[in-house]
């Protein structure tokens, strides 16, 4: 882009105080958005948690405010929460909106629709990113409606999950998909950082280590991964096993109940929770196997990650982690919530060094190919200029109306 060119501005709205895929995405497409020409800006609520050092790291700018969020769940105590919130969050994102000047808003998440009211009183279009498939049934229909009505572009994170959402026939909007951005150069198969984190926590270097890099909370499944940890030192008594990640304020318990339950297991080594760290990569690059025990995903972040660097995976069939991790190729695939299924995929990958070493090149190659922030920057180009052109027709329609 050259200089002369006027630039964009987009904001995007995350309601999670604790650094996720949302945030991690923002990030990483801050750079090539630049370079073509969209400055970004984010939103995030103004509670403790660790999106904002990272953000505040990362040189990105972020607003804090307040902002509540809906919970994917039919818990009618969480649904009043929601609706006290609503309008005040819906204030403070006009503000934000004015602030930084966006002329593009763009929503994480089905369930938090205060950003589209928000932008439409402001005049910004809309681009909603569906991420997963948690939401009920009931509870993702009437979100479908507001999206319908509200947005001028919807960015689904995997293919499988239009078909969850009603389908494309069901979407009288531009729609596109796009893989979450890894930057493929960072997160690498990396000896150096293998061994600096395994001497780091004393693990030798030819110990088998299995680990997985998630939030701590109940939707990614990590009593599965404690279970399965049991199931592997039968067979494997030197297997060692890292957690990479912290819990929300919000799931705080939830996060002391884990441990408990870690401390609690017959194991030769205790499970090591590192917390969340800045270094991830060279955690990835410690691991044999990365496990992926989610009950509900997009296509997670984590374990493109893993496989840029040159880490096969094993995760959970669910959402459309199908399409980022190929079963058999590139890691193994199976049902959620079954410890014994990821126990054996993690075992057989043990066992033979050779297949862990064709699977990881070959994750190592897919990432390269098809998980660049290049390519997740190109499509969220077309998203902002598709939402903006509808926007303006919209806009013209309701003026024809009006008149």
């Amino acid at each position: 882009m050259s200089g002369s060119e006027p630039r964009r501005r987009v904001l995007c709205v995350v309601h999670s105080p604790l650094f996720g895929g949302p945030h991690n995405k923002t990030i990483r497409l801050a750079e090539p958005l630049r370079r073509r020409g969209w400055d970004v800006a984010i939103a995030i609520p103004d509670e403790p948690g660790t999106a904002a050092p990272h953000l505040q790291a990362a040189g990105i700018e972020f607003l804090q405010i307040p902002l509540g969020r809906a919970r994917a769940s039919l818990d009618p105590r969480l649904f009043l929460r929601f609706v006290r919130s609503f309008l005040p969050s819906v204030h403070a994102l006009e503000g934000a909106i004015e602030r930084t000047g966006a002329e593009v808003v763009q929503i994480g998440g089905l369930v938090n629709p205060h950003a589209a009211f928000a932008a439409r009183r402001r005049g910004a279009a809309v681009v909603w990113q569906i991420v997963d498939s948690r939401s009920p049934g009931p509870l993702r229909w009437v979100a479908m409606q507001l999206v319908r009505r509200l947005a001028d572009a919807v960015m689904f994170n995997g293919e499988a999950l239009i078909e969850i959402h009603g389908g494309r026939d069901s979407l009288p909007l531009p729609t596109f998909v796009y893989l979450p951005p890894v930057d493929t150069d960072h997160f690498v198969p990396s000896p150096e950082r293998r061994s600096r984190i395994r001497h780091e926590l004393g693990i030798p270097e030819a110990a088998p280590l299995v680990g997985t890099v998630s939030n701590l909370t109940p939707l990614k499944g990590i009593e599965t991964f404690l279970a399965a940890a049991t199931r592997i030192v039968a067979a494997e008594p030197e297997a060692r096993f890292v957690l990479v990640g912290s819990a929300p304020s919000s799931y705080a318990e939830y996060g002391k109940s884990l441990r408990r339950q870690a401390a609690e297991l017959d194991l030769p080594y205790p499970i090591v929770f590192a917390g969340d760290r800045s270094d991830v990569e060279g955690w990835y690059a410690a691991f044999d196997v990365h496990l992926n025990c989610s009950r509900s995903e997009g296509t997670t972040t984590t374990a493109l990650e893993a496989q840029s660097c040159g880490v096969p995976v094993v995760a959970t069939r669910v959402g459309a982690v199908h399409e980022v991790v190929d079963d058999d190729v590139t890691g193994f695939l199976v049902e959620p919530d079954r410890s014994d299924l990821v126990a054996g995929a993690t075992l057989r990958l043990l066992a033979d060094g050779e297949l862990r070493s064709r699977m990881g090149g070959a994750a190592r190659r897919s990432a390269v190919e098809r998980f660049s922030a290049e390519r997740s920057a190109d499509v969220h180009v077309q998203g902002y200029e598709a939402a903006l052109a509808h926007a303006a027709l919209r806009k013209e329609a309701a003026g024809g109306s009006a008149s």
